[in-house]
């Protein structure tokens, strides 16, 4: 491996993804701004191929080195604009009784990144797209190679996104031949802000028992160190939802405008996710209708929320692969010609359940995971009777994951079952990660597990709201406040 190479896109990916953070004003504490920046900047990294295409630069490894540079110093411009001296400071040290399910989860940190740097690329659409055209692209330094000689109609993998190409692109040239040790920068820095999120909802010794719930989660797991495309779009569709989240509590700009440009970078890693987006329109409808939303702002806000991610939609299939696929595009043979059976879409409802959830095969691929989560659910429903304001945004995004994918096998025929929708469901994993611990039941528990450690006289990390409602609503009633006084 070449230490000095991985160094250098280290670098450039944090560059790039703390001048993101800038350039949004997202307001993080340390650990999380370190995450977020780890995970932005892979992707923003990832288009130095191509650009060296887009301007007849050959794919070698100084082009990609000068390409990776320029894209580093346009996205430190707003650490430069907006310059802050920095501020160190320590992150709180993780309780005693943490270490136990840390040590744990380190060790599938490492055995991934282990996996991912010593096996070469096995999953059999990186062997006959990404990873193919990638290889093909560095041995003939043109991402237009000899590669499309051979007969691929079999496959339609090279007409995906070139997120994972150009990653591997770079990878081969500067670090290692098989690449792919760039995963381990986008699932160890999400499960690490997991962690600090579930952290601040709920006693530290819950959320660590949760946390290593998640990653033992044998199907999600295993696409931490297999190179496809769904485990990066589950990321940073979570992202996006938990800042449009953010924009539902704080009513902030910022917020809801990073939230549209991480929900186009996962539109970028999959491009029918541009679907699912949309259906969470009616979502902030209702917010905007009850905080009295005049209709032009509703309608720059419903425009901007949409054309963002649809941008990322047209970068990636009429620029990138239809200049660099030479071979004809035809989406609309994709769709399906059979819009009225709507059959389709029932028989999948009935299915998801059946075969990927309450069966021999669904314990396999998601483990307890998920029923875990529906126990909870009906646990919240029967006894509880009542859903704080998280929670209840928690479940309409599982919602739409859970009907956007029965009506994407209905739209589009190759989104089967076994593979694609089974995949799909990766997205409302983390989604109800986050709705455990906001649950009544672990919320009782966490408050137990506290009373006793003050009892006994035990270090007790105070649990203190992430997520509060505020906004023009809150300056106004402070407002009325002071007139008051």
């Amino acid at each position: 491996m070449n230490f000095a190479g991985l160094f250098f896109l280290l670098t450039a990916q944090y560059i790039c993804g703390r001048g993101l953070l800038r350039m949004f004003r997202a307001e993080l504490k340390p650990v999380p701004a370190f995450c977020l920046s780890m995970m932005t900047g892979v992707v923003l990294i990832s288009f130095a191929p191509c650009f060296l295409q887009l301007f007849h630069q050959p794919i070698a490894a100084m082009p990609a080195i000068i390409s990776v540079l320029a894209i580093t110093v346009l996205m430190s411009l707003p650490l430069l604009i907006n310059f802050r001296k920095p501020q160190f400071k320590i992150p709180t040290m993780p309780l005693y009784y943490e270490w136990p399910f840390l040590l744990a989860c380190t060790f599938f940190f490492l055995l991934a990144a282990w996996r991912s740097f010593y096996y070469p690329p096995y999953a059999r659409d990186m062997l006959a797209g990404p990873d193919l055209l990638a290889e093909f692209a560095v041995r003939e330094h043109n991402m237009i190679s000899s590669v499309y000689t051979i007969d691929l109609q079999s496959t339609n993998n090279y007409f995906k996104s070139p997120f994972i190409t150009c990653l591997q692109i770079l990878y081969k040239l500067l670090v290692c031949p098989f690449g792919q040790v760039w995963m381990v920068m986008i699932s160890i820095p999400f499960y690490i802000w997991l962690y600090t999120l579930l952290r601040e909802r709920i006693h530290p010794l819950i959320a660590g028992f949760l946390l290593f719930f998640f990653i033992t989660i044998p199907e999600v797991y295993s696409y931490s160190y297999i190179m496809l495309y769904d485990f990066d779009n589950m990321v940073f569709f979570f992202s996006g939802f938990y800042f449009l989240m953010r924009y539902l509590y704080k009513d902030q700009q910022k917020d809801f405008l990073f939230s549209a440009f991480l929900f186009g970078l996962a539109t970028y890693i999959r491009t029918e996710t541009v679907l699912m987006i949309t259906m969470l329109i009616p979502m902030l409808l209702l917010y905007f209708y009850r905080n009295h939303y005049p209709y032009l702002k509703m309608a720059k806000r419903l425009l901007l929320f949409i054309v963002i991610p649809a941008a990322f939609y047209v970068i990636n299939i009429d620029v990138f692969v239809r200049l660099f696929v030479p071979l004809k595009l035809d989406i609309s043979s994709q769709v399906t010609d059979n819009l009225g059976n709507f059959a389709i879409i029932l028989t999948r409802l009935r299915d998801i359940p059946a075969l990927l959830v309450f069966s021999d095969e669904g314990l396999k691929l998601f483990g307890y995971f998920i029923i875990s989560f529906l126990v909870l659910l009906f646990a919240e429903t029967i006894f509880f009777r009542k859903f704080n304001r998280e929670s209840r945004i928690l479940l309409y995004g599982i919602l739409v994951v859970y009907l956007g994918l029965p009506l994407l096998g209905y739209l589009i025929p190759l989104v089967d079952l076994t593979n694609t929708t089974k995949r799909g469901l990766f997205k409302m994993l983390p989604l109800m990660l986050l709705f455990m611990s906001n649950s009544n039941s672990l919320q009782y528990l966490s408050g137990r597990i506290a009373a006793w450690q003050q009892k006994a006289l035990l270090p007790v990390k105070p649990l203190q709201p992430v997520l509060k409602p505020g906004g023009n609503k809150g300056k106004e009633i402070k407002a009325k406040g002071r007139n008051m006084r």
